[in-house]
């Protein structure tokens, strides 16, 4: 097994985990699966300005992936991302060992807040994220329909460095190289 920075030829492997995800499941709410080049396009803009980490395996097949990305647009929230983790078979230990190799990038960059954002029910999801020490803040009723169901998203957050006055803007940029042992999930 091995993490490392996104590449854009891995688009197809993302793809492929992410695409039955929009179509089979609530944990996104996009409705349709992406076209390739739209995805692909999507996945550099990202990757340009956060990290963006992938998880092949040792046949250096893509099994799953973690991205930072914006909170939201205003300057005021640069310090805040939001994090999204996505694994071709859930319950290894992947979505773990991904965010493990995320978060300290993310705080060693000077972000202050790493947001989830989970669509309930989702144990799985909630489980990971309390795991990796994220804690709920905020419960959105009905916030989203999929399946011609409305769906509660809960938003889970961790703290990542102290606030202080006069804090330098986080850096952006892609991701830098990281290597874990063979032995990592």
């Amino acid at each position: 097994m091995q993490i490392r920075a996104f590449r854009p030829e891995d688009t197809q492997g993302i793809l492929a985990i992410y695409g039955p995800i929009v179509s089979q499941s609530t944990a996104t709410f996009e409705i349709d699966v992406p076209e390739f080049h739209t995805f692909e396009q999507r996945l550099a803009r990202i990757a340009g300005r956060f990290p963006f980490l992938v998880a092949e395996d040792d046949q250096g097949t893509i099994v799953g992936y973690t991205y930072a990305t914006t909170h939201r647009e205003r300057i005021a929230y640069q310090w805040a991302v939001e994090t999204s983790v996505y694994v071709a078979q859930p319950g290894q230990g992947l979505g773990r060992t991904l965010y493990q190799a995320l978060l300290p990038e993310l705080t060693e960059r000077g972000f202050l807040w790493a947001y989830g954002v989970i669509t309930l029910p989702n144990e799985a999801s909630i489980g990971l994220h309390d795991a990796c020490g994220f804690s709920p803040f905020a419960l959105y009723s009905h916030a989203g329909q999929k399946f011609g169901a409305w769906w509660d998203v809960q938003w889970m957050r961790k703290a990542l460095n102290s606030a202080r006055p006069g804090m330098p803007s986080p850096r952006f940029g892609p991701a830098q190289a990281l290597r874990l042992p063979s032995n990592q999930p």
